[in-house]
């Protein structure tokens, strides 16, 4: 079987955050005492990242035979949606976001310590953020699909509120682990300033927008429209996809400080060696449904000389997956939640806004409907082109399953083999890593 070589190109990613301050999930060995010591804890930006496994797990990238053969054992696992998916082994979805947890809980603790100001202030709202991001992040992977009726009975994650790393907390509600999201992020509205210079560091209108998201995957559309419309009135910028390199090696910037001004908070997703070229490729259906003049096929994707294509539109502006938040998402969310009270026009508004700096100048003409229902099936449809591999169509596959106009069917052949995924099925909802389970006695998953 023929090898890649992406070693070095790990080598290369990883180094550029050799300066962060490495956060021990053990107080004992981290004592920060002054402002920067705790923003310190906050910046170190691998121990920020979001789970991956959903990605591998989703419908927008395939894989041949010999690329799946190359990749380790739980992604594999995940690519055929298996019901053994770690082999007894641990979990960096599972563990990266429980480590950006104890950050924020260190920091929340510590907060007291700090002299009031501005910047501490930023601080705290930070902390509550991203602790609203990490459990997100954990929801989505290891708790059933929301639903207004069950949220009470079913169960959600472990809410781990502080420092104390022997404590075992047991898996609180699905209701309470949406409520503690959205109380953090109501904690940090009030409390970060509107703008943020490294876009590591979420702004208000970051906060917002992960609100709105956190809404969506409730079926709460009359908030999460309110949420996504504060954070377009603090910042709406969008990118003229006019005005980028269609043949650079990667469209948009490398760095949390320059990066594209839409981006509201940058975030990766952990890292895969599924993630690098050529160890997958997009699939055909997903290319194949960009129209003549739409400026995405080109920005998003390049094609290898055997043929395989890739993606080239991280908004991470790397090799890495961006799982951050970003204005184009926050347009289609409101948009959807237009289209579904019936606000046909003030839907299409949106959608139009955003795709006319998608397409070649002259080639776009503004999208037209007969009614809301249409207008919705043209919103989930461009959240599928617009959002590739940011981590939010696996979300939205577990959100849109539920109706009956939206429900979608997986399929892969691995060695002649059919795997299915159902709408509905429990395998939406990964199995928790064993070796927590043995640590803390809380209850699986079932699968």
């Amino acid at each position: 079987m023929k090898k890649y070589v992406i070693w070095p190109v790990l080598a290369v990613l990883l180094s550029c955050q050799d300066s962060f301050l490495d956060v021990k999930p053990d107080k004992a060995l981290v004592v920060p005492t002054t402002l920067a010591d705790y923003q310190a804890v906050l910046d170190n930006f691998d121990s920020m990242n979001s789970p991956g496994l959903n990605l591998i797990a989703g419908d927008e990238f395939t894989a041949s035979p010999e690329q799946f053969q190359s990749w380790e054992y739980v992604e594999r696992q995940a690519y055929l949606w298996a019901e053994d998916l770690y082999s007894g082994a641990g979990s960096s979805d599972w563990d990266v976001p429980y480590k950006a947890v104890f950050a924020a809980n260190l920091v929340l603790e510590g907060a007291d310590k700090l002299s009031p100001s501005a910047e501490s202030s930023n601080l705290i709202g930070y902390a509550y953020f991203y602790r609203a991001n990490a459990f997100y992040g954990l929801a989505q992977q290891f708790a059933q699909p929301y639903e207004p009726q069950s949220a009470r009975s079913q169960l959600g994650i472990p809410l781990k509120l502080t420092t104390q790393v022997t404590k075992t907390v047991a898996r609180a509600s699905l209701f309470d682990t949406y409520q503690q999201i959205l109380s953090d992020l109501q904690q940090a509205a009030g409390l970060v300033t509107a703008e943020s210079v490294w876009k590591n560091r979420p702004s208000r209108a970051a906060v917002y927008a992960l609100m709105a998201r956190v809404q969506l995957a409730m079926g709460d559309y009359e908030n999460a429209e309110k949420s996504a419309s504060a954070s377009l009135t603090l910042s709406g910028e969008l990118v003229d996809f006019n005005e980028l390199d269609t043949a650079a090696k990667l469209s948009f910037p490398d760095s949390p400080k320059d990066a594209n001004q839409e981006v509201l908070y940058y975030n990766r997703m952990n890292f895969y060696l599924f993630f690098f070229t050529p160890y997958y490729q997009v699939d055909s259906s997903l290319y194949a449904s960009y129209g003549a003049g739409d400026l995405r096929k080109r920005c998003y994707f390049d094609t290898l000389a055997d043929g395989t294509v890739w993606y080239k539109g991280s908004y991470a502006g790397s090799f890495g997956f961006f799982s951050g938040l970003a204005t184009d998402e926050v347009y289609l969310t409101r948009a959807e939640c237009y289209a579904r009270k019936g606000s046909t026009g003030l839907a299409l508004s949106d959608l139009n806004t955003l795709l006319a700096k998608r397409f070649k100048k002259g080639a776009f003409k503004p999208l037209t409907v007969n009614n809301a229902e249409q207008a919705l099936r043209l919103v989930i449809a461009e959240r599928k082109k617009e959002l590739v591999a940011r981590g939010l169509r696996w979300a939205d596959l577990r959100r849109l399953n539920k109706e009956e106009a939206f429900k979608t069917t997986l399929r892969r052949t691995v060695d002649g083999k059919q795997y299915v995924l159902t709408p509905g099925s429990v395998r939406y909802t990964f199995p928790i890593p064993p070796g927590e389970l043995s640590g803390s006695g809380i209850e699986q998953n079932p699968r």
